[in-house]
C-alpha cells in the first residue's frame, strides 16, 4: 500500500488521527493514539510479523469511514506512524514514547500509561515469544509493564518520583528490547 506522504506525522495529523480513533464511542477495539503508538512500538520492538491489515484492525477494529478519502488518509497516518517508530528504533536515536496530556484535579499532567498499556497489548499478543525473554531483558520490560498496570488498575498507587524514574527509562527500554530482538 503506497504511503501518500512520508516522514513523521505533523501535530495536526496526529490530532486528526487521535480524533478519528476517539470518535467511535463504544467501540472497544479502537485504541487512542497513545495506546496505538505503544502497540505499534511493541510490534516493531518484538519484530512481529504483522500485515498492514492486521495492524489497522488491531488499532481501529472495523471503523466506518466517511468516505474513501478519509480511509486513505487515516491509513496513511497509521502507516507513517509505524514507519516513524520503526526508523527511530532502527537508528536508536531520538525515540520517545507518545504521551498524552490529561487533566487531573485541575492540573494538566503528561501521562505515559496509555503508551505502556498499548505496548503490553502487543507483548501479550505475542506472549509465547516474549516469555522467552532472558532475565536481563525482562528488566528492560519492567518499567513498561509497571506503568501499564497504572493504566489498567486505578487502585495502584505510585509515588511521583518512582513514576518519573520509570518514565525516564522508557526510551532506553524500547531501544534495548528492539536491539535484543534484532539479534535474537
Amino acid at each position: 500500500m503506497p504511503v501518500a506522504n512520508s516522514g513523521p506525522l505533523t501535530d495536526a495529523e496526529a490530532l486528526e488521527l487521535d480524533e478519528f480513533l476517539l470518535a467511535a464511542e463504544g467501540d472497544e477495539q479502537r485504541l487512542p493514539i497513545d495506546e496505538a503508538h505503544g502497540y505499534l512500538t511493541g510490534m516493531v520492538v518484538g519484530h512481529a510479523a504483522l500485515s498492514v491489515e492486521e495492524a489497522m484492525h488491531a488499532v481501529w477494529g472495523e471503523p466506518a469511514f466517511k468516505d474513501e478519502e478519509e480511509k486513505q488518509r487515516m491509513t496513511d497516518y497509521l502507516l507513517r506512524l509505524y514507519q516513524d517508530i520503526s526508523l527511530k528504533l532502527k537508528t536508536a536515536r531520538s525515540f520517545e514514547p507518545l504521551a498524552v496530556e490529561i487533566e487531573d484535579e485541575g492540573e494538566t499532567m503528561v501521562a505515559f500509561e496509555g503508551w505502556c498499556f498499548g505496548f503490553m497489548l502487543a507483548v501479550t499478543g505475542e506472549e509465547e515469544r516474549w516469555q522467552e525473554l532472558p532475565e536481563n531483558e525482562q528488566s528492560l520490560l519492567s518499567p513498561i509493564a509497571k506503568l501499564a498496570l497504572l493504566y489498567a488498575d486505578e487502585s495502584i498507587d505510585m509515588e511521583d518520583d518512582e513514576y518519573e524514574m520509570l518514565v525516564e527509562l522508557l526510551p532506553g527500554s524500547a531501544v534495548g528490547l528492539y536491539q535484543y530482538w534484532q539479534q535474537a
